[in-house]
């Protein structure tokens, strides 16, 4: 313990607020002494008390989040409200979160709308963006993609980085604003340089996928490592996938070392494809049953592809024991979330006729399905219920028509299927 910080005790305990504000933060983050959060807000609520409207705010952050008390919403609005009343711009932004959010009970965007308002009026940094999502997403106010754009702009050019990150989304979506992938590239490097995790992300992206800018693949893993230190669990994907899909780099052990990372950290992507190398063996021993854990990791968090493996790990005795009923019951969550090779595998399990669930007129209905949603391997299986029969009229015509498609679309093997089809019409 300092010299200055028992002199700093010394007036907080003479009744200063300000020095017991001080004191109070110093317990809180441990500076120049050991953290303490109850200590903390002991000192936080004496300076409240006398009216400092910076303690009042952080003794609202300390009741909205539990830190160094019980958690209680209606506390944190309460000194909130009265920070407020002291013009204190910190306390207007929380306010129009809980009300935006809803998390003290009363969900009001209006009142929402009004705090980051009033906020802004009394020149809060963080206004603009708050105002821009107000307009973005219809909060408090009708959807004004042009308006929203305006706020994020004022607000990136006084230098905030979030801000810096919506005018690129903006810029790269054609949202609010002619679409220029160069301006987007511009401000997603801005917002990237001054701190924004998220934004270094985005930035390993667009260098990886050339998007507003050239190919560069050592910049796409700078970033996206300085994203991963920066913690954002998402980074580790992307570092594996530039290892897995670039050809000049690939290395499949620094891939699976970076999904096993990211899916240690909680990233459902990297769940997903550490579960597949697993299974594969790609850069890290084959292990069919830890592959089977992390698909069932991502699939109970609603990834409908790990929700697909799962239906083929149950079909196929993969890691579990086989279970017919449980591979199921995975397809059809996966299907009902759209996922087009799910839905050709429920289609094929609607197609065997040693099922109970036998319906070919369903199957054939689901092949159309995940052909429409681009799922080129179900072409194929069209083709062959108009070539058989199969849940619908006999037809080779369009079985040729089917297969060529199919073919048009990558599969090779389709070709020889259509060949023979016009050999028996000719």
């Amino acid at each position: 313990m300092t010299d200055d910080f028992g002199e700093l005790k010394g007036r907080a305990e003479q009744g200063d607020p300000a020095a017991q504000y001080e004191i109070g933060i110093r317990f809180f983050i441990g500076d120049g002494v050991g953290q303490d959060l109850a200590e903390a807000f002991k000192w936080v609520s004496e300076s409240a008390e006398q009216g400092n409207s910076d303690a009042m705010y952080t003794l609202g952050i300390m009741y909205r989040s539990g830190l160094g008390t019980e958690l209680d919403w209606n506390k944190a609005s309460d000194w909130f409200l009265k920070a407020v009343d002291l013009d204190n711009a910190n306390a207007m932004i929380a306010l129009g979160e809980m009300y935006e959010d809803g998390s003290h009970g009363t969900k009001d965007p209006d009142m929402a709308l009004s705090y980051y308002m009033l906020a802004h009026d009394h020149k809060h940094p963080k206004s603009a963006y708050k105002l821009g999502r107000c307009r973005e997403y219809g909060i408090g106010t009708e959807v004004d993609l042009k308006l929203a754009f305006e706020w994020y702009l004022t607000g990136a050019r006084q230098g905030d980085n979030e801000c810096m990150a919506a005018v690129s989304m903006m810029y790269y979506t054609g949202s609010g604003v002619e679409a220029s992938p160069e301006e987007g590239f511009k401000w997603l490097s801005l917002a990237a340089m001054s701190g924004n995790a998220v934004a270094q992300c985005d930035l390993g992206a667009a260098y990886f996928n050339a998007n507003g800018t050239s190919k560069d693949f050592t910049k796409a893993v700078h970033w996206f490592q300085q994203s991963a230190d920066n913690g954002v669990p998402e980074a580790y994907y992307g570092l594996g996938s530039c290892y897995l899909k670039d050809p000049a780099h690939k290395d499949y052990s620094l891939a699976a070392f970076n999904f096993d990372k990211g899916a240690q950290a909680g990233d459902i992507s990297c769940m997903r494809n550490l579960g597949l190398m697993l299974y594969e063996g790609l850069g890290i021993p084959r292990d069919e049953k830890t592959a089977f854990g992390w698909f069932l990791k991502a699939a109970m968090q609603d990834d409908p592809e790990s929700q697909f493996y799962l239906c083929c790990c149950y079909l196929g005795g993969t890691g579990v024991e086989e279970d017919y009923g449980r591979a199921l019951e995975w397809c059809l969550k996966s299907a009902k979330s759209g996922y087009a090779p799910a839905i050709n595998n429920l289609g094929s399990l609607y197609m065997t006729e040693s099922s109970d669930m036998y319906d070919p007129k369903k199957g054939f209905e689901l092949y159309l399905e995940a052909s429409e949603r681009g799922f080129h391997i179900a072409d194929v299986n069209v083709a062959k219920c108009y070539e058989y029969g199969l849940g619908t009229d006999k037809n080779l015509t369009k079985a040729i028509e089917w297969y060529e498609k199919a073919y048009s679309n990558g599969i090779k093997e389709a070709r020889g299927f259509a060949d023979e089809l016009k050999k028996q019409l000719d």
